[in-house]
């Protein structure tokens, strides 16, 4: 018998040896397994998901059922748990977790300041609450002088209204925000391709806080407190808004005055008393340190 056939046996042998110890020790038809999960739903109201009812399964046989078995089994049989259910198919969480897989790294790590314009941006979106509806309201702001550079107000706060907000941030200040920081949290709208690809297509860097730090991008949240407290709570109320009884157009009028007061004329004390459009005026080229 030649060597070569002598190496094949060999490894047919130990291939069947693996498998053969990867074969449960006792086996049960799926029909058994599926009247156990049948009655455990019918007796708790179809309320077991599928990791407890592979411990119950497994249990009531007395050995260990593989999890996704049992997984597929319910999936397959329309046995799933009505608590909590899975949102969306199985192929729009693999792109969500490769997607959380290239999560941009924090770029400006709480450091909420910047030595010239329109280099470090931060984003954020806010709800707007309405009479009739609410409607957000997504801002990007200059860390260089707290300006307000773009602004887009929206039903939904979704990718296509973070799309907007950067194009017009573009057609408003020109193509020069290459390699600009634009930072925001973790939200999906941030996170969805339309958006990032929007970006990256202006030679723009993506920065994103960690997931549920506030911290991380602290300067919008005092933006939008802003906005709320001085150009709606001061106007028509905070219970008011609160308890939805100002009609949304009135709303959103509001913080469209308010932004452009808050740009052109509101005085910083950071800023020395001048207001963001006023101190970038004065400061066109940024405020580099001058060494002599």
């Amino acid at each position: 018998m030649s060597i070569s056939l002598l190496c094949r046996i060999a490894d047919v042998s130990r291939k069947s040896y693996y498998c053969f110890l990867k074969q449960p020790a006792v086996t049960v038809e799926d029909t058994e397994i599926l009247e156990i999960i049948a009655r455990l739903q019918k007796e708790n109201f179809n309320g077991i998901g599928y990791r407890n009812m592979t411990t119950l399964v497994s249990g009531e046989l007395g050995y260990s059922v593989n999890r996704k078995h049992i997984y597929r089994l319910m999936r397959d049989n329309d046995l799933l748990s009505a608590v909590r259910r899975r949102r969306w198919s199985d192929e729009v969480y693999a792109r969500r977790k490769e997607i959380l897989k290239n999560v941009p790294p924090d770029l400006i790590g709480r450091w909420f300041f910047a030595l010239e314009p329109r280099k470090r941006l931060v984003e954020d979106i806010t709800y707007l609450y309405g009479k009739e509806h609410t409607e957000y309201l997504n801002t990007i702001e200059d860390l260089f002088n707290g300006e307000i550079l773009s602004y887009s107000i929206s039903t939904s706060p979704d990718s296509k209204l973070c799309v907007e907000t950067v194009d017009l941030l573009v057609s408003t200040w020109g193509e020069g925000f290459k390699d600009t920081i634009l930072h925001s949290d973790l939200g999906s709208s941030y996170m969805s391709c339309e958006y990032m690809n929007t970006v990256k297509s202006y030679g723009m860097r993506l920065s994103t806080g960690k997931k549920g730090s506030c911290y991380d991008n602290a300067a919008m949240e005092s933006l939008n407190g802003i906005i709320k407290t001085e150009g709606l709570y001061c106007r028509f109320g905070k219970t008011r808004i609160k308890n939805r009884k100002v009609p949304i157009d009135d709303i959103v009028k509001a913080v469209v005055e308010f932004i452009e007061y808050y740009n052109n004329r509101r005085p910083k004390d950071a800023l020395g008393g001048l207001s963001p459009v006023e101190f970038r005026t004065k400061n066109p080229r940024g405020t580099y340190p001058v060494v002599i």
